[in-house]
């Protein structure tokens, strides 16, 4: 009994410690830029051409949503454009009809991703992630020297 106390004793010191280390002020955390503006995302299906992958009429769904920040995550050369889509129940339909398939994620009238679903998405969360390059030509007026 002494010898499982003392295993116990051991192994609830070394959570404690990896719980420290991960949750410590070392971690990285990412950069932000406030946005505040609207977009046009629009969701497609996809024909894979072997070397691209086409969006194909018609769309799924069109949303105006709102970005209220870009995020920079330390390591990433990308930036992140997350959104949510008002009609979660049909984006969750799509999302569900489309696991392991790829779909097409149109801003302002321009496929700029291809990503492929791995799950359903229930609460219309999505998100684009950029090259620095081509955030310019969705939001002109944002400096992104503010990134680290």
């Amino acid at each position: 009994m002494k010898a499982l106390n003392s295993l116990f004793s051991v192994l609830l010191a070394n959570l404690v410690a990896i719980c420290a280390i991960a949750c410590s002020g070392n971690a990285q955390n990412p950069s932000k830029i406030n946005v505040d503006e609207d977009i046009i995302v629009a969701i497609y299906p996809t024909i894979d051409n072997g070397d691209t992958v086409e969006a194909i009429s018609p769309c799924l769904l069109e949303d105006t949503v709102h970005v209220s920040e870009l995020i920079h995550y330390p390591g990433d050369d990308g930036i992140t454009i997350p959104f949510n889509l008002s009609d979660t129940a049909k984006y969750a339909e799509i999302t569900e009809r489309n696991i392991e398939k790829r779909i097409a994620i149109s801003i302002n009238g321009r496929v700029l991703s291809t990503p492929v679903v791995k799950m359903k998405i229930a609460n219309g969360a999505c998100s684009v992630i950029l090259p620095k390059s081509q955030i310019s030509t969705i939001f002109p007026t944002i400096t992104l020297t503010a990134l680290k």
